[in-house]
């Protein structure tokens, strides 16, 4: 069978659309990257904005107009059955806990695996390339009003730590660079099974050898907290990047709350302060949400605030959207639209200032960096510094190559830089 794969949303996602596409061949079948070339079509869906919903669903109308067998999974299918049925009539649905049950539909049957909560994580093996992404936890144990997630999966899954660390140990030894510890929740990795992420990530260390770096996926802070003394104690591994994704969503305790965030932020100051106080230039990367319900001109004003005071080296700004099965679907004191996009501007102004003047800081330093891809748009190189910065190259180098750099510019965004020998 000739199978054609497309996902949408996060690098959770990206893995398992990768385990997916070998599930495909391990089953006789073969991947192709045109839908006009198939025979059947897996959609690997997304629910955290309703953007990403549109898109989804507009895709799956499209894909339904050819004489093709569809199948969607990932987190849409839990929330939208019905609208998924709609947009692609007879697909099957399998929702993103049973995504084994693939292998079913690629032996012809059909499924309506709707809210099932299987606890099941897919990973793929590494099969090339600069860079492996393995995911190791999903699920979530928060509760937060603006999420769909208790909706989607119920509970955490966390992957076996022995097969975590074969799997990283293999990719390394098969010529991986970059290794991506990925999930919904990092901090809540192993909870299910008596571990932590520090335990994984010290038997990693301590197991494979090798001329890499982890790159550790978006962690909750009030989980966080927890482990934050001995996570970055050994983020000072040369082999782990000097990188962390915490998100705030808003610098306002009483918005937090009604949010139903598990920390403050003077408790988020605290997590920040003693990261960045034992990692030498972290990249800090947080997410903020503007116009949630009931947020007043002065709690946006706290999230500005904090942007300016903390410094991130990154703000993953979003516009509050309404999510179905939400708490705050149904909230009063809704913010407009323009009101919203108001907001985003100005924040979006402020984070950019304050990322140019962190990426201020590498000018003239020579730092290692790794070359992860071309990109031929620009005709560059694209290299990560120990604190997983991006830096533009023009030079002559090689995918997976290890080169010093010089920094000779900067914008908000990346650096870049000049080889030097």
């Amino acid at each position: 069978m000739l199978v054609y794969v497309e996902c949408y949303g996060c690098w959770l996602n990206k893995a398992l659309a990768n385990a997916v596409r070998q599930m495909v061949v391990n089953e006789g079948g073969k991947v192709v990257d045109n839908p006009d070339e198939a025979e059947a079509a897996i959609l690997l869906t997304c629910a955290v904005r309703a953007e990403s919903e549109r898109k989804a669903l507009e895709r799956l109308k499209h894909l339904s107009e050819r004489n093709l067998r569809i199948a969607v999974t990932g987190c849409l299918v839990n929330i939208r059955p019905y609208q998924i049925a709609e947009a692609a009539p007879g697909a099957s649905l399998i929702e993103p806990g049973s995504m084994s049950r693939l292998r079913d539909f690629l032996r012809g049957e059909d499924l309506f695996l709707v809210r099932a909560y299987g606890r099941e994580l897919l990973f793929p093996k590494y099969t090339g390339g600069v860079r492996y992404v393995l995911p190791i936890q999903a699920g979530c144990l928060g509760a937060c009003a603006f999420c769909v997630e208790p909706v989607v999966r119920k509970g955490i899954v966390s992957l076996d730590p022995q097969i975590a660390v074969k799997m990283v140990y293999e990719a390394v030894k098969m010529g991986a660079k970059e290794v991506y510890l990925t999930g919904q929740d990092l901090a809540a990795y192993g909870l299910d099974l008596g571990t932590s992420l520090p335990d994984l990530l010290e038997e990693i260390l301590g197991v494979v050898d090798g001329d890499y770096r982890i790159r550790i996926g978006m962690m909750e802070p009030w989980l966080a907290k927890k482990f934050v003394d001995r996570l970055s104690n050994l983020m000072k591994d040369e082999r782990v990047y000097k990188y962390v994704h915490l998100p705030v969503q808003s610098g306002d305790d009483e918005v937090l709350k009604a949010m139903g965030r598990k920390y403050t932020v003077s408790e988020y100051k605290s997590i920040a302060g003693s990261l960045r106080s034992e990692l030498r230039d972290l990249s800090l990367v947080t997410d903020i949400i503007v116009g949630f319900p009931g947020e007043k001109w002065e709690a946006f004003m706290n999230s500005v605030k904090l942007v300016e005071e903390l410094l991130f080296d990154k703000v993953h700004l979003a516009r509050y959207t309404f999510r179905p099965f939400t708490p705050a679907y149904v909230m009063n004191q809704q913010v407009s639209e323009p009101e919203k996009k108001r907001r985003s501007r100005i924040l979006s102004e402020v984070s950019l200032k304050v990322a140019a003047q962190r990426n201020a800081k590498y000018l003239n330093r020579v730092v290692n960096a790794l070359v992860v891809e071309e990109e031929r748009s620009r005709n560059c190189m694209i290299a990560r510094t120990d604190t997983y910065k991006p830096v533009v190259l023009t030079s002559n180098v090689k995918v997976g190559e290890w080169v010093k750099v010089r920094i000779k510019g900067f914008t908000p965004l990346h650096l870049e830089g000049e080889v030097v020998d």
